[in-house]
């Protein structure tokens, strides 16, 4: 079996070369390195090019939707089994690739994704986030009216190619393009695997204004898939139970007190954002 890396990148000379040099380290080689550029300004494309047989793309970034990123990498890869990989995700050990593209023994698996853990300097209600969120045991998701089992992230991902060429990525939503792919994938009747054991480090502290603009985003392609309106009533109450259990978490661990003020209004960004996204305040 054929595998190919896919790696999206625009800006991330702090953190490109430190991901290829894990990648070189697996256990597992892959057959071939992919880098898809979407107009970085700094020293991305100068760092990529110091890696010998690695098939860099440019493409600009007026062009760029993670869809069609995606699909531009994907048509050039000749892997079998094709993996995407965040530039600022860090596989944890040397075993990742492996782990990730082991249940394609399996012809009904569609996709697998893996566990990701926030980064040591993550803020706590980043931590918390990341840490809640995965769980410890492999997971088989095949019913997409199962919310609770349904999950899929392309920061850390394989999806068998022949799926794709029947099912590409959608290349006009702003966000969400793997839970849309996901979710036609599962309605195809094909299997999508969670490996716990796939593991990197991926998460971002970002700017209030960051916060709020992700998660209008999100909440916007969300809406553009699935349609619908969330009330004000479940809103406010989503804001107290993350707020609830950021202090929870904070007091558990017995650091990052500040968060204790910080977290309350870094959640109201939150969800002011999805609250613009669904109702265009």
């Amino acid at each position: 079996m054929k595998v190919s890396i896919l790696i999206r990148t625009k800006n991330e000379e702090a953190a490109i070369a430190k991901t290829l040099n894990i990648i070189s380290s697996q256990s597992l080689q892959p057959y071939e390195v992919i880098v898809v550029d979407s107009g970085s300004t700094d020293k991305t494309v100068e760092l990529v090019r110091q890696w010998k047989n690695i098939n860099l793309i440019q493409i600009s970034s007026e062009d760029f939707t993670y869809g069609k990123a995606l699909n531009i990498g994907f048509d050039a890869a000749k892997g079998d089994v094709v993996i995407s990989l965040s530039a600022h995700a860090f596989p944890k050990d040397t075993d990742w690739l492996e782990m990730l593209v082991k249940p394609f023994n399996d012809p009904n698996v569609a996709a697998t994704y893996g566990k990701q853990l926030p980064h040591l300097d993550a803020w706590p209600p980043v931590q918390r986030d990341y840490l809640s969120y995965y769980g410890e045991s492999i997971r088989v998701q095949n019913d997409v009216n199962d919310p609770a089992n349904f999950c899929f992230s392309n920061s850390n991902s394989a999806v068998r190619r022949s799926i794709w060429e029947i099912q590409p990525f959608h290349e006009t939503i702003s966000y969400a393009e793997d839970q849309e792919w996901a979710a036609n994938v599962l309605r195809l009747g094909y299997k999508i695997i969670y490996e716990p054991q796939a593991t990197v480090y991926h998460s971002h502290n970002e700017s209030f204004s960051k916060v709020y603009l992700r998660s209008y985003n999100e909440h916007r392609a969300y809406k553009e898939l699935y349609g619908g309106e969330k009330d004000l009533i479940n809103a406010a109450m989503g804001w107290y139970y993350l707020v609830k259990e950021d202090i929870k978490f904070i007091l558990k661990s017995k650091s990052g007190f500040e968060w204790i003020v910080l977290s309350p209004v870094y959640r109201l960004f939150y969800i002011l954002g999805k609250l613009k996204a669904f109702y265009s305040i």
